[in-house]
């Protein structure tokens, strides 16, 4: 699933017991990652750091449109709707100021917004407070992938464009390719009572139609299906 953040259930598990900086909530193979906002850390298991998310001989686009989107999405859940409530020592206290607080929710809301109009078959739509973690993951996470594979490629010679594709487009096709699947009627009507996780087709979707970059390297034109207007943009960072 690559994004699974500790909850509440997690933070009871560890009421009462030493903190154990080396133990992982994950085991080596486990293809995935998360963010634990009681040690304030990411974990990035083996098991992930190789195809589809990563690869020795793909471009520096592919790969950081994969695993480097995957690495930012983890940093962010530091700073995401629940992330947001622990300190940097991990403690369960407010550190914002009320004017910084009610920004940030507002911006949060435009994500909740967005993902209430994603329906999965007709009159079933996503619940946007429920996945406003991991779409506020998958967004920042974007962002800053985009931004390290730009600043990693500075003095360097520009990659090679690879059928037909530059390594603009390149990088948000990896996201695609890596995220996005084939998800059953059933499943999707399952995920949007209880999973965090956006369905595969809108965590897609969601993260690019927010992104001015992503209009640009495809030449998208306004009024795309896949380019939101500028009025309806969501960037919480």
């Amino acid at each position: 699933m690559a994004g699974r953040r500790f909850g509440v259930a997690d933070d009871r598990a560890l009421i009462g017991k030493p903190v154990d900086r080396g133990r992982w909530g994950m085991t080596p193979p486990t293809s995935d990652a998360y963010y634990n906002p009681l040690l304030n850390e990411i974990v990035f298991p083996a098991g992930i750091l190789q195809p589809p998310a990563f690869r020795m001989d793909a471009t520096d686009a592919v790969n950081y449109g994969a695993i480097g989107l995957v690495i930012g999405h983890e940093i962010s859940h530091g700073f995401d709707d629940e992330g947001a409530q622990f300190d940097a020592q991990g403690r369960l206290q407010n550190w914002w100021t009320a004017e910084d607080l009610a920004k940030f929710q507002a911006k949060g809301q435009c994500v909740v917004d967005q993902f209430e109009g994603y329906f999965v078959e007709p009159g079933i739509h996503h619940n946007g407070k429920l996945v406003l973690g991991e779409s506020i993951g998958d967004l920042a996470g974007a962002r800053i992938a985009l931004r390290a594979y730009q600043l990693s490629r500075e003095s360097k010679p520009p990659e090679p464009t690879i059928d037909g594709f530059t390594p603009e487009q390149q990088f948000y096709l990896s996201w695609g390719q890596f995220r996005g699947d084939e998800t059953r009627p059933e499943t999707k009507r399952t995920m949007v009572q209880g999973d965090p996780h956006p369905v595969a087709q809108f965590r897609v979707i969601g993260v690019v139609s927010n992104l001015p970059d992503f209009a640009k390297a495809f030449a998208c034109p306004a009024g795309s299906a896949m380019v939101r207007p500028p009025e309806k943009r969501c960037q919480v960072w």
